[in-house]
């Protein structure tokens, strides 16, 4: 059963961290790049449910794997991972559910009506989402620091 817990806390959280890595850093700015911008919002608005999806399941798997594996051995380190991964889950789930839908519909609204303030409503929002996300990628590629450093469980 450790060995099972181990894997999927490991899995979990590599892949949560390396899917949020890969976009931020690699597939939104290149979409945009290469496609003209409406196409390349309408590609990153397609890929957002999965994303966040990806870190629905990730995040809950990677933090009661990682609360199960340490839950009798407790120390200052893993009791800041999962502080950092409960965040990480928080983040993930008020862009997702909350942030992201929001923009989306000023975004369509705006396009719907050409009134400029629901661009700029979306705009700031967008920002919330991007700043929401780089701390998000920024927590993940330090959980993955810490296990790699300083866990052995």
């Amino acid at each position: 059963m450790l060995l099972i817990l181990k894997s999927l806390y490991l899995y979990a959280i590599s892949l949560w961290a390396g899917a949020l890595f890969f976009f931020t850093v690699i597939g939104a700015p290149l979409a945009f790049k290469v496609l003209k911008k409406e196409d390349a919002g309408r590609y990153t608005g397609a890929v957002f449910p999965k994303y966040f999806g990806i870190g629905y399941v990730f995040g809950v798997l990677a933090l009661i794997s990682f609360y199960l594996l340490t839950r009798e051995n407790m120390t200052l380190i893993s009791s800041i991972n999962i502080a950092i991964l409960l965040i990480m889950n928080l983040l993930n789930f008020i862009n997702g559910l909350l942030i992201v839908p929001k923009a989306g519909i000023l975004k369509a609204e705006f396009y719907r009506s050409n009134d400029r303030s629901y661009y700029d409503k979306f705009l700031k929002l967008h920002a919330v989402s991007m700043a929401l996300n780089g701390i998000t990628v920024i927590l993940g590629l330090m959980v993955i620091g810490i296990t790699s450093l300083y866990l052995t469980f």
